[in-house]
């Protein structure tokens, strides 16, 4: 009854079984065994027969005989060895077992062998993998080919590269026989995911971006490109991920789309801007068209090319900077007192700019440089006049009054100045209290021997940065 049992037991046994007597004689293999042993011999074994020396190759017959020697004495013995068969070969692990009897005696040796030249060559792959996925400079994951779990979130992780410790923060420890799930979280895109898991149930490879997260919790999104790595025989083996960190460029991107869509209100802004300063022109000339019985046509205009110069110089500002809806007035001063100075080039005057860095809004910035270019001119004209040598362009902020000085050193103003600048009917003037009250300021004057003093003040309005 035993021996049919050990019979049977020894036909499905996965490898090559045999038993040896302690004379080293062949006394039971099962099939897989013959099979094997035909293979080397030329023919299927012998029960009775030393089976070592049916080896062709020496070197293996003086080994195997060796290892059946130790195992008779007692010793277990683990062993490999490289079969040839023809210009093929094969590496086969057998372990030489001794049997005992009940007196403690060896009568025998059991041998089991089995095929692993797939399982090294399988490791030697993947040894030559590991090499080179940690040479990459991007993330790399390799994971079973095992039926998708439902339930798991995805196969299980057998390795990670050295990049993806660095850049998500866990370390290889934590992510091995974990699934892909431990790097997401409440930002994952569900579609993306989908189409990872159909890439995955019908093991196609495929190309996802993900939003992953660090160990710490912040976000990484990555290019996640994924492939299955198949055996000889086309089994599948493993799927291998390489994650892209492309976190910087899609941030940039992002970053990129609102600055263009801010740019774009922005120009619509502007165009409206533009709109109401050549309102402001329009007017401007009409103001000179309805003086044109009081003042020379060449003064009228030359006066309103200046004014409309004043606006033009904002614009130029602008399209030198990023931001259209703020202007940088002490720059804006500078160029005004340099185009002033251009068009009275033989005035004797030294003209010194005394600002700070200050930026207003657009609103503020057209009446400013209308009333600014209104004062600055008027002391290149009337102050040369009177004997005027120097002329400071002064402008400061104090207790949320922006104000912009301008002021001569002349020795021969007319002594009735104060109630000529009094005179609700000139025309440059009034044009400029005008503006004032657009901004809620206020224009001032004052008189003294060998110095006059025109300035403007107005609450300096803070915006949105």
């Amino acid at each position: 009854m035993i021996e049919p049992l050990l019979t049977a037991i020894a036909q499905i046994v996965p490898g090559a079984l045999c038993y040896h007597a302690a004379d080293l004689r062949l006394r039971f293999f099962n099939e897989t065994y013959a099979k094997l042993y035909e293979r080397l011999a030329g023919r299927r074994p012998q029960l009775g027969e030393l089976t070592a020396d049916s080896l062709n190759d020496p070197d293996l017959r003086t080994q195997v005989a060796e290892d059946r020697r130790r195992a008779a004495a007692g010793e277990p013995v683990k062993a490999r060895y490289t079969l040839c068969f023809g210009e093929t070969a094969e590496i086969w692990e057998v372990c030489h077992q001794p049997v005992w009897d009940a007196d403690g005696r060896v009568i025998g040796t059991l041998a089991l062998g089995q095929n692993i030249t797939a399982q090294k060559r399988e490791q030697g792959f993947l040894q030559c993998l590991e090499l080179i996925l940690s040479q990459l400079h991007d993330m790399a994951l390799v994971m079973e080919a095992c039926p998708i779990d439902a339930a798991a979130a995805g196969p299980r992780i057998i390795y990670a590269n050295e990049m993806l410790e660095r850049a998500t923060g866990y370390s290889r420890s934590e992510v091995i026989e974990q699934t892909p799930r431990i790097l997401q979280g409440p930002r994952a895109q569900r579609d993306q995911l989908d189409k990872l898991r159909v890439a995955l149930e019908r093991r196609e490879p495929t190309r996802v971006e993900l939003v992953n997260y660090r160990k710490d919790g912040q976000e990484l999104i990555v290019d996640l490109s994924l492939s299955l790595i198949t055996n000889s025989s086309g089994k599948a083996g493993y799927w291998v991920g390489i994650q892209r960190d492309v976190t910087k460029e899609r941030n940039l991107v992002a970053t990129l789309r609102r600055a263009l869509e801010e740019r774009q209100i922005l120009l619509q802004e502007i165009h409206h801007r533009v709109k109401n300063n050549l309102q402001t022109v329009i007017s401007l000339l009409e103001l000179h068209a309805a003086g044109r019985d009081n003042y020379p046509l060449e003064e009228l205009l030359g006066d309103a090319r200046a004014r409309i110069l004043a606006i033009a110089l904002i614009h130029e500002q602008l399209c030198q900077q990023s931001d259209f809806s703020r202007v940088s007035l002490d720059s804006l001063a500078r160029l005004l007192v340099e185009s002033i100075q251009l068009v009275f080039a033989g005035a004797p005057l030294n003209v010194r700019l005394v600002t700070a860095p200050l930026t207003i809004s657009l609103n503020q910035a057209v009446p400013v440089a209308l009333i600014a270019h209104k004062l600055i001119t008027n002391s290149f004209r009337h102050g040369v006049a009177a004997g005027a040598q120097n002329l400071v362009v002064q402008l400061h902020q104090s207790a949320g009054v922006v104000t912009l000085e301008v002021i001569d050193d002349g020795v021969r103003h007319p002594p009735d100045l104060a109630m000529r600048l009094a005179n609700r009917k000139r025309l440059g003037l009034n044009l400029a209290r005008l503006l004032a009250r657009q901004i809620d300021g206020e224009i001032s004057f004052d008189v003294q021997p060998g110095r006059f003093r025109a300035a403007v003040s107005f609450p300096f309005r803070k915006f949105k940065q």
